[in-house]
C-alpha cells in the first residue's frame, strides 16, 4: 500500500512514497515505531511530575517556580509543532524521527547532569521540543498508511498511546524517586528511544526525491514562539507581582501584539506556518476550538493529581505513581472500542458523553479529603480515563476525516498545536490559580483560629494532653502545639486549593461540552 508524503507549510501535495527501500510500508511496522517513541516522549512528561515535590526541596523553590518544569515542556512542545510539515517536507519521515530520537536523549542526559534549576528547565524545553516533533509526526504516519475504513481503529491505537504515556509515566517516575534518585527520570527512556530509532531506520519511509522541499516561514515561528512565551510568563507575573504591574502588563501587550502581527502575516502569506485553508473547514475548526479544551483539561489533571496526593494525602511517589496505573489499564481497555464507535456514531454523542465523564471524574475528585482512600482516589482516576479514552479517537477522527487528503499532514500538526496551546495554558494558569488559592484559604483559616473558636481550643487542649507525660514546660507545649495548629491549616489550605484546580477543570469540560453541542451538532463537508 502506498502512503502519500507530507505537504509543505502552503498544502500542495506531494508525490506518493510507494515503498521503504524497495520494501511495501509495514503498516504494523510504522505503527509500532512512532508509537514506541510518542509513548516515551509523553511518559517522560509525566514521571517528572511525580519527582515534582524531591525537585522543589532540592532546588528550594516553590509552586510558582516548580510549574516551569510542567509548562516549559508544553510549551515548547506546542510550538514544535507547527514545524511537522516543513520537516516533514523538506527531510522525510525518517530522517526528522531518528533526529527528533537523538535529540532528546541529548536532552535526558542533560536533565540528569543539571547543577541548576533553570539547566533542568532548559533540559525539559528541549525534551517538550522533540516530542512536539514526533507526535504530529506520528499521528499523520499512522493515519495515511491505513485505508479509510480502517483508520478510525488506527486513531484508537494513536489515542491510546496518547493516554497510555502520561499514565505510566508516573509508576515508572514514582518508583525511580523512591528507589533511586530523581535525577534518574531523565535518562530512564534512553533506551526505549534507542529501539525506536532502530525500527524507525528499518520501517519509515525517507523522503521521495520528486517533492519540492518548502520553505520555513522563520518570521511567523518567532511570532508564535513570542506570543506563547510572553502570554505564559505574563499571567506568572501578573499573579506574583500584581495583574497592573507593568512587567505583566507590558508582556501581555507584547503577546497580543505578537499574535495579532503573526495572523497578519499569514493571512497574506504565500507560504504560511499555519495553513488558513484548514479553518475554512467547519468541522475541522469546531475540533480545533473543543481540543484546545479538552487539551487544557486533560493535562491540567495530569499535573494536579499527581502533586495533589504527594503534598495533601502524603503519598510517596511510588504510591502516587501506582494510583494512576488502573486508570491506563483501563484506558488500553477502552480505546479500540471508543475508535469503533468514533465511526458509528456523530461526534456530537462520542465527545460529550466522554466530556461529561471527565468532567464527574474531577468534580468527585474536588471533594477528596485528607484521609480519601487509595482506591477512591485510583477509582476517580481511572474514571477521567474512561471519558479520555472516548473523547480522543472521536476528536482525532472527527478533524483529519474533514480534510481532503493533502491537507492531513498540515492539519495534524495545526490540531496536535492547537490542543498543547490549550495544554499549556491550562497547566500554567492552574498552577497560578492553586498558588493564590493556597494564599487565600491560608489567610482565611487563619483567621478563624480565635480564643473563641471551640473546634480549635479543644485541638489544643488534646494537644496539651498528649504532650504532658513528655514533661515538657508549658511554654514548650504551647509553642509546639500552635507550630502543629500552623501547619495543619497550611495542609486544609493546600486541600481546598486543589479542590478548587479540579472544580476549574470541571468548568473547562462542561465548556468543552456546550462548545462541541454548538459547533460539532452538524457535519460540515471540506
Amino acid at each position: 500500500m502506498s502512503v502519500t508524503s507530507p505537504s509543505g507549510p502552503t498544502g500542495v501535495p506531494a508525490p506518493a512514497i510507494p515503498t521503504v527501500r524497495n520494501r511495501p510500508i509495514s503498516k504494523m511496522g510504522v505503527t509500532i515505531t512512532t508509537m514506541m517513541a510518542m509513548i516515551s516522549m509523553i511518559m517522560t512528561s509525566t514521571m517528572v511530575n511525580v519527582a515534582i515535590p524531591d525537585i522543589m526541596g532540592a532546588y528550594g523553590i516553590g509552586q510558582d517556580r516548580a510549574h516551569w518544569m510542567a509548562t516549559g515542556f508544553l510549551a515548547a512542545m506546542t510550538v514544535s509543532m507547527l514545524l511537522n510539515a516543513w520537516l516533514m517536507g523538506k527531510f522525510g519521515p525518517r530522517l526528522v524521527f531518528l533526529g527528533g530520537v537523538g535529540l532528546f536523549v541529548i536532552a535526558c542526559l542533560a536533565g540528569f547532569v543539571a547543577a541548576s534549576f533553570e539547566g533542568v528547565v532548559v533540559a525539559r524545553v528541549f525534551q517538550g521540543l522533540c516530542a512536539g516533533i514526533i507526535q504530529p509526526l506520528s499521528m499523520s504516519t499512522v493515519f495515511l498508511v491505513y485505508s479509510p475504513e480502517e483508520r478510525g481503529k488506527a486513531m484508537g491505537w494513536f489515542g491510546m498511546g496518547v493516554v497510555f504515556g502520561p499514565t505510566i509515566g508516573p509508576v515508572l517516575g514514582g518508583i525511580i524517586v523512591d528507589e533511586i534518585a530523581w535525577r534518574w527520570v531523565f535518562p530512564a527512556p534512553i533506551p526505549i528511544m534507542a529501539l525506536s530509532a532502530l525500527l524507525g531506520w528499518l520501517y519509515l519511509p525517507g523522503r521521495d526525491a520528486n517533492t519540492p522541499k518548502p520553505r520555513l516561514n522563520v518570521v511567523s515561528l518567532l511570532l508564535i514562539s513570542a506570543a506563547t512565551v510572553l502570554f505564559l510568563n505574563g499571567i506568572t507575573q501578573g499573579q506574583r507581582e500584581g495583574w497592573t504591574s507593568e512587567s505583566a502588563a507590558l508582556m501581555l501587550f507584547g503577546s497580543m501584539a505578537a499574535l495579532a502581527t503573526f495572523i497578519f502575516r499569514e493571512l497574506g502569506s504565500d507560504n504560511p506556518l499555519i495553513n488558513l485553508r484548514l479553518f475554512s473547514i467547519k468541522a475541522y475548526t469546531a475540533s480545533a476550538i473543543v481540543a484546545f479544551i479538552f487539551g487544557a483539561g486533560m493535562f491540567g489533571t495530569l499535573f494536579l493529581t499527581p502533586v495533589m496526593v504527594q503534598t495533601v494525602q502524603g503519598f510517596t511517589a511510588t504510591k502516587a505513581g501506582m494510583m494512576l496505573l488502573p486508570g491506563g489499564i483501563v484506558a488500553m481497555c477502552v480505546f479500540p472500542i471508543a475508535g469503533r464507535l468514533s465511526q458509528r456514531f456523530p461526534p456530537t454523542v462520542t465527545i460529550t458523553s466522554g466530556l461529561f465523564v471527565f468532567g464527574v471524574s474531577c468534580w468527585l475528585l474536588a471533594g477528596a479529603e485528607l484521609a480519601a482512600a487509595f482506591w477512591w482516589l485510583a477509582f476517580l482516576v481511572a474514571l477521567g480515563r474512561i471519558g479520555l479514552g472516548v473523547v480522543i479517537p472521536a476528536l482525532n477522527l472527527g478533524a483529519m476525516s474533514a480534510l481532503p487528503r493533502e491537507l492531513v499532514p498540515a492539519g495534524s500538526g495545526a490540531l496536535n498545536f492547537i490542543r498543547m496551546t490549550g495544554a499549556a495554558i491550562g497547566v500554567n494558569a492552574l498552577a497560578i490559580l492553586i498558588d493564590d488559592r493556597i494564599a487565600s484559604h491560608g489567610q482565611i483559616l487563619s483567621e478563624t483560629q480565635a480564643p473563641n473558636n471551640p473546634a480549635t481550643s479543644a485541638l489544643l487542649e488534646t494537644l496539651r494532653d498528649r504532650l504532658a507525660p513528655l514533661g515538657l514546660p508549658e511554654d514548650v507545649e504551647g509553642g509546639v502545639s500552635l507550630s502543629y495548629l500552623r501547619a495543619l491549616i497550611d495542609l486544609k489550605a493546600q486541600e481546598q486549593a486543589f479542590h478548587d484546580g479540579f472544580i476549574a477543570m470541571t468548568f473547562a469540560f462542561a465548556a468543552g461540552m456546550l462548545a462541541t453541542v454548538l459547533l460539532l451538532r452538524r457535519k460540515s463537508d471540506p
